[in-house]
């Protein structure tokens, strides 16, 4: 019996190492890949932005796990945005943008963790709030504009 497990095992092993390999997840070169005209690949473009302003800084959406009474009891799943009009600031904003991730992610850990309760709506403005403490904290100084697309709780 235990000569079968480790068989299909083995073939299991078999077959996601080859699809890997398949999918140019396991290429010999182990460098980037060249596109048929000889040259490197390049990487892939940004995600077009929701809006056409040049201001516009796309952040992505956050999941966060709501952690109440050491049990997991839902998550909060916050998609929102900056506009920020001055050059200089939206420049230092995406090049800080892992710090602002980093704050805003703690920051909403610590509100589902302690406001988000069963049978009740997010507070939409203690979540914009909180966010644009922690962009206006991270940037040293106000002049950005988060604005809020969505804020959705699922409690189990």
């Amino acid at each position: 019996m235990t000569i079968r497990l480790f068989a299909l095992m083995l073939l299991c092993a078999c077959v996601g190492a080859s699809s890997a390999y398949a999918s140019g997840g396991g290429s010999p070169g182990g460098g980037a890949k060249k596109s048929a005209h000889g040259s490197k690949a390049q990487a892939p473009k940004k995600q077009r932005p929701i809006t056409s302003l040049e201001s516009w800084v796309m952040v992505d959406p956050f999941s966060v796990t709501v952690v109440q009474d050491d049990r997991v009891r839902g998550k909060v799943l916050v998609s929102f945005g900056m506009d920020v009009p001055d050059a200089d600031l939206r420049a230092k904003a995406e090049l800080l943008m892992p710090r602002l991730q980093d704050t805003w992610l703690s920051q909403l850990s610590h509100y589902a963790s302690t406001a988000v309760r069963p049978s009740r709506a997010a507070n939409i403005r203690e979540v914009s709030l909180l966010l644009q403490r922690g962009a206006d904290q991270v940037l040293g100084k106000p002049g950005s504009k988060v604005l809020l697309g969505s804020v959705i709780i699922n409690m189990n």
